[in-house]
């Protein structure tokens, strides 16, 4: 008797449900009906609101130019005509075609004549008069008695809108917007297309819901399966549990393995960072033996001079005076190249003003006598002026590492007449050669660490990875390359 009774109440429970969503679905259909009409309506109002507030506005701007009669005014005022036309022009658009200010004849009654234009081509005016119908000079003529605004439709596909022209309380003229209906018709299609689909829908609804009354029937077998559905979920529940802890325990080890990566990382670029300098620390050895070597060797001859005439007995105390001053101001150029490397190398632990000209300057100091004595031509264009504001010694550092790498390809290719110019304007700065440019497959890997072109001649690699870690983390600049018709050409932008 129970399972019986079960069965019955749940038959009855789901023709109930498939009752009442049938009910729903109609009731929806209804508000459909009901909001598409709405929406139908407010598209159709808001197209009528829109040009009322359009043809104000002409309005408005039509009077305050006008003053008396505005037939007569249009007729023998060509500016104004001009004006006017210019505004109707303003307003035209894809969906607002054709504004125009026609006036009633005052010479031959009920005649109208056009005032004023916003298509002046006669092609473009054939075409519109094929578009709507002509209007009717009844309904011209009514408004001219009411001085009532009018709003004509033809057959759904495009819209008048007439506005009287009033002034000192007479209608001097009708401002006249065709305007097309193909968004309305649109919107019409549209909703009736959903309209279509809403009731497929409802059908299709309904249908599922047969289904329902027939799944009543076999709802015992469902309860069997939810039962075991319910076993089997309680099981993965366990697993899950377990997996969970795994989960847990992975992420603790993670962290721990992502702190010991980062430490890593960060040893690793402090080694960088370290053979870069020893790499610049070495080039700053070699550079300072050329600074000094013209200096020692002037020290030298000087020296050789005095033991010769000493030798001949020809030294008197003016040729001592005289070379020993020699040597001492040998001596001062010697310490004074050491002062400029020192002061090269002293750390910025703030940042100060400095300009672009001053910062080339002394690098030059350093560098110049190494490259003119490879017969290399150094260029200088120092156009900028501005104030800038960062760590000097470190973008000299980034200059001259930038002025090296150019030093070695033009040694490396052989280049004529090889040359390297250094071009400042505004904030940026550039250092140019003509050895021909940088290959386009390595362009993009040119400032990843470890990537030299030139490993042959003990290339690090780390040169221009330093320079762009100090320009774009440590002085908050940009640092890129690209190819001129000569040459290479790397950017510094602060």
């Amino acid at each position: 008797m129970n399972n019986p009774s079960k069965k019955l109440r749940a038959s009855t429970v789901f023709n109930a449900m498939a009752i009442g969503l049938i009910v729903v679905a109609s009731l929806l259909y209804m508000y459909f009906e009901n909001t598409k009409n709405k929406i139908f309506s407010i598209n159709t109002q808001a197209n009528i609101e829109y040009v009322q507030s359009l043809a104000d506005n002409l309005s408005e701007d039509i009077i305050r130019v006008s003053e008396g009669n505005l037939f007569e005014l249009l007729q023998e005022d060509e500016i104004i005509k001009e004006y006017i036309e210019s505004d109707l022009k303003l307003f035209v658009t894809t969906k607002y075609k054709y504004i125009y200010l026609i006036s009633q004849d005052k010479n031959t009654k009920g005649s109208f004549s056009l005032l004023a234009d916003s298509s002046k081509g006669t092609q473009q005016k054939n075409k519109l008069s094929q578009m709507y119908t002509q209007l009717d000079k009844n309904k011209l003529s009514e408004i001219y008695t009411t001085k009532k605004h009018l709003y004509i439709n033809h057959e759904n596909k495009a819209a008048s809108y007439l506005k009287p022209i009033v002034i000192n309380k007479n209608v001097e003229a009708i401002l006249v917007v065709e305007f097309s209906l193909q968004e309305q018709n649109t919107i019409s299609q549209e909703l009736q297309a959903l309209n279509n689909m809403f009731k497929i829908a409802v059908g299709f609804f309904i249908l599922i819901f047969i289904f329902i009354l027939w799944f009543s029937y076999i709802d015992k077998k469902r309860e069997r399966q939810k039962n075991k559905a319910f076993k089997a979920l309680q099981q993965s529940k366990k697993n899950l549990e377990k997996e969970t802890a795994k989960v847990h325990e992975l992420n603790n080890s993670l962290e721990y393995r992502v702190h010991e990566e980062i430490n890593k990382n960060r040893l690793k670029e402090a080694q960088l960072i370290q053979q870069a300098r020893l790499a610049q620390m070495g080039e700053m050895i070699s550079m300072i033996a050329h600074q000094w070597r013209q200096p020692l060797a002037a020290i030298s001859s000087t020296s050789g001079a005095i033991s010769l005439k000493a030798a001949l007995n020809t030294l008197d105390k003016e040729t001592v005076t005289e070379l020993a001053e020699k040597i001492s101001q040998y001596s001062q150029h010697l310490s004074s190249t050491i002062d400029d490397f020192r002061e090269f190398f002293k750390p910025n632990k703030e940042k100060v003003e400095f300009i672009y000209t001053k910062l080339v300057e002394d690098v030059f100091k350093i560098i110049e006598v190494s490259i003119t004595n490879k017969n290399i031509l150094l260029i200088k264009k120092l156009d900028s002026k501005e104030l800038l504001t960062s760590y000097p010694n470190e973008l000299k550092q980034v200059i001259l590492n930038l002025i090296k790498n150019a030093e070695d390809i033009l040694l490396e290719k052989k280049i004529q007449n090889p040359q390297i110019t250094i071009e400042t304007f505004g904030r940026t700065l550039q250092v140019k050669d003509n050895a021909g440019g940088v290959p386009q497959d390595i362009i993009e890997k040119i400032f990843d660490p470890y990537f030299s072109t030139k490993l042959n001649a003990n290339g690090t690699g780390l040169g221009l990875y330093m320079s762009k870690t100090i320009i774009e983390e440590h002085c908050a600049g940009k640092l890129s390359v690209s190819n001129s018709e000569d040459g290479a050409v790397f950017t510094i932008e602060l």
